[in-house]
């Protein structure tokens, strides 16, 4: 593979790294991957992956961004679209299955839950930048619900929480127990039932 001279060529060719990486990391495991093996995924040396990352946690810190930060600014932006809670539910129904589907999320899912305790210092990162952040703008729509009389619940970052359950069980259902399987998960049906009982068990 010739060398990247251009920015655009190394934005390419970054990018072809994070997908080698993500890949390897799919397959062995944060602990087991080696730089050399995401290397050969991609066509290079060793050497030419080493001059855009530094180590494999530097790798996949990389991969975080790219796959999961895209998600919750989306989340972000349609929380800021709706006008009521309702709407945002309505937006977020329409939105979770092609965030799901049409994304490497199940994947990294799959990669952090399964070897969390090689990585800490990548856990801790995954938590305060994707899932506090997505948490954070969920419990704000919910208080202002609340505020304004048409929600009702104690705990509104709890009932953030439950509003993502769905989400975190879709990803794991979809790189786990749809190996193999002829049966693909419905997300729409599925976002639209959570709906359904989010606004029945809500709405003061």
């Amino acid at each position: 593979m010739r060398r990247a001279n251009t920015d655009a060529a190394k934005g390419v060719r970054r990018n072809q790294f994070l997908e080698a990486g993500l890949q390897e990391f799919f397959e062995r495991g944060f602990s087991l991957a080696k730089m050399e093996n995401i290397a050969r995924r991609a066509g290079v040396s060793k050497g030419t992956l080493y001059l855009y990352f530094d180590s494999k946690q530097d790798l996949f810190m990389e991969i975080v961004s790219s796959v999961a930060l895209p998600r919750v600014e989306m989340l972000e932006e349609i929380l800021r679209q709706a006008d009521d809670f309702e709407q945002a539910l309505e937006l977020l129904v329409s939105a979770l299955p092609m965030m799901i589907q049409d994304s490497k999320l199940p994947m990294l899912a799959k990669v952090l839950i399964g070897d969390a305790f090689a990585f800490p210092e990548v856990i801790k990162r995954y938590r305060q930048d994707v899932i506090e952040r997505a948490l954070a703008g969920l419990t704000a729509l919910i208080e202002r619900g609340c505020e304004m009389g048409v929600l009702h619940t104690d705990n509104p970052y709890n009932a953030a929480r439950l509003m993502v359950a769905p989400v975190i069980f879709s990803a794991i259902w979809a790189v786990v127990f749809e190996q193999g399987s002829e049966k693909s998960l419905d997300l729409p049906s599925l976002f639209q039932t959570h709906k359904n009982m989010l606004l029945k068990a809500l709405k003061a």
